[in-house]
């Protein structure tokens, strides 16, 4: 009895992806066409398809090897904004992907960022450089409040302190460590 599953090879796994997502990009037009047979004023194929990329962003970002969790969150955190706009605009731009998710996101991004700091204080450095990148998207929903284009600015301004305070927070604890990345990484 094997308590571990076998390893499959590296070219399975790379047929087995391109497969699936053959499978999905099938999926994706059959869709469109079932949605325009059977009811054509209601586009509901088109969200059905975002949420198919999303998932597919997602899982082949996952499966790099070199991921780290704090690139994984950045790249979830563009990604899900950007679906939740999409179904916005889609839906007939209620406004609720920046009132409320956009700013709910960047909330749960950074606090988990901050976790994650705090429970890897030695191995920050890994981290460094995509806390900046969370933090800079993270002023999203400020930069929206300057614009006038948010109804509500509780949560907006909420994010933004969160994300400050996290800001805050890494330079007192880690400002060694991120300004080493910032050179490394912009060769300053």
């Amino acid at each position: 009895m094997m308590l571990y599953p076998q390893k499959i090879n590296a070219r399975k796994t790379n047929f087995i992806i391109r497969m699936a997502i053959l499978i999905s990009f099938a999926v994706g037009i059959g869709l469109v066409f079932i949605n325009r047979f059977t009811t054509p004023d209601i586009k509901w194929a088109g969200y059905c398809n975002a949420g198919i990329v999303y998932v597919w962003v997602t899982v082949l970002y996952a499966l790099n090897k070199n991921v780290n969790i704090a690139s994984h969150l950045f790249i979830q955190m563009v990604a899900l904004s950007a679906l939740c706009v999409y179904f916005d605009i889609r839906l007939g731009f209620q406004a609720w992907s920046i009132n409320l998710a956009i700013p709910m996101i960047v909330i749960i991004i950074n606090i988990t960022m901050m976790i994650l700091s705090i429970a890897s204080y030695k191995n920050y450095m890994r981290y460094a450089f995509f806390q900046l990148l969370i933090v800079l998207v993270s002023l999203v929903p400020i930069f929206l409040v300057y614009e006038h284009l948010v109804n509500d600015k509780t949560l907006s301004i909420v994010a933004s302190g969160i994300s400050g305070f996290n800001l805050l927070m890494s330079l007192i604890f880690h400002f060694k460590d991120i300004k080493e990345e910032v050179i490394r990484k912009f060769h300053i």
